[in-house]
């Protein structure tokens, strides 16, 4: 017992040495490191900034103010600014979150950015700084940029499509802020993301349009009349109520979406579904809007996770409509 106590005894002294040490070297340190992060953060506006920039000033982020933004002015007067260089974050990078420093111009056009930090996947998404990787963006629109696999024109970093959707979330962050500071649009960042969300989800509508012969596919027989129900705020497509020559409804034809996890990151389907009107709706044949050529028994785990998910959601929009 008495070697037991001598040993707790000096484990303690050496925790509490080492803590004291850790401290020490805190205190000393964390003024320069936070010098050299300031230092290193203006360096980077100042590299995005676009050409013919006279005079600048630094404008806090509404909803944050630790975060702030360089304004670049055509005069030395400050009358005509000519774009901006704001941080930008993610928290969807591979390897934890990403801070860039993105230039922009007036309009929201991209400039250029810089890495202020990142921790991904060495010889893949490091590659997010690289020239090949990062020149791609020049000049583009940067509220609505993604990768071409979710619909965009960026190409992806081999093999690092999540560090890819990343560089490009933070390039709308970014964006956001700036809109902040001009008073465009809210300072709360959550009921941003929200309306990002619904808008994405009407754009999914518009690249994915159901015509009327793909949705009688799916639809009982025989359905006389077809009754559009318009999307809701948070849908993406509307839904069809079908009735037969009596006015009598047969079936419904709604749209479900299931997201999950594949090892090249987020998968999202929007499935077709068709359903008969009897009081527990049975499943009719089906069309997966976004691979209308891959059979569901194809699937990898993910996208039959997603499929599931996407049945849960069609089946809720039915029970609505058939209250």
């Amino acid at each position: 017992m008495k070697k037991i106590l001598q040993l707790v005894l000096a484990l303690t002294v050496i925790s509490a040495v080492c803590a004291a040490v850790l401290a020490l070297v805190n205190s000393k340190t964390k003024d320069r490191i936070a010098s050299l992060t300031a230092e290193k953060t203006a360096n980077a506006a100042k590299a995005v900034l676009p050409s013919g920039v006279i005079a600048t000033d630094t404008r806090p982020d509404p909803s944050n103010a630790d975060l702030k933004v360089t304004v670049g002015y055509a005069d030395a007067a400050k009358a005509k600014i000519i774009g901006y260089a704001a941080p930008g974050m993610s928290p969807k990078g591979y390897g934890g979150e990403i801070r860039l420093m993105v230039g922009l111009t007036a309009e929201r056009k991209i400039v250029s950015y810089r890495v202020l930090a990142a921790n991904e996947t060495p010889g893949l998404g490091a590659k997010l700084g690289d020239a090949a990787f990062a020149n791609q963006f020049d000049g583009k629109n940067g509220p609505a940029l993604k990768v071409k696999k979710d619909g965009g024109e960026i190409d992806a970093i081999t093999g690092a499509t999540i560090t890819s959707r990343a560089v490009c979330d933070a390039i709308a962050d970014a964006c956001a802020r700036v809109d902040r500071i001009e008073g465009k649009s809210s300072a709360d960042p959550a009921a941003e993301a929200a309306a990002q969300a619904n808008a994405d989800r009407k754009a999914v509508g518009k690249m994915l349009p159901l015509s009327e012969d793909l949705v009688r596919k799916v639809l009982p027989k025989p359905a006389a009349t077809l009754k559009q129900v318009p999307a809701a705020a948070d849908e993406a497509f509307p839904a069809y109520v079908a009735k037969d020559a009596a006015g009598a409804t047969v079936g419904y034809a709604v749209v479900g979406t299931g997201e999950s996890s594949g090892p090249n990151g987020k998968i999202v389907l929007h499935i077709l579904f068709g359903f008969t009107a009897a009081k527990v709706p049975a499943l009719r044949p089906q069309v997966n809007l976004n691979q209308p050529d891959v059979p569901m028994t194809d699937m990898e785990a993910a996208q039959r996770s997603a499929h599931v998910k996407a049945l849960d959601s069609a089946f809720a929009r039915v029970r609505a409509l058939a209250d």
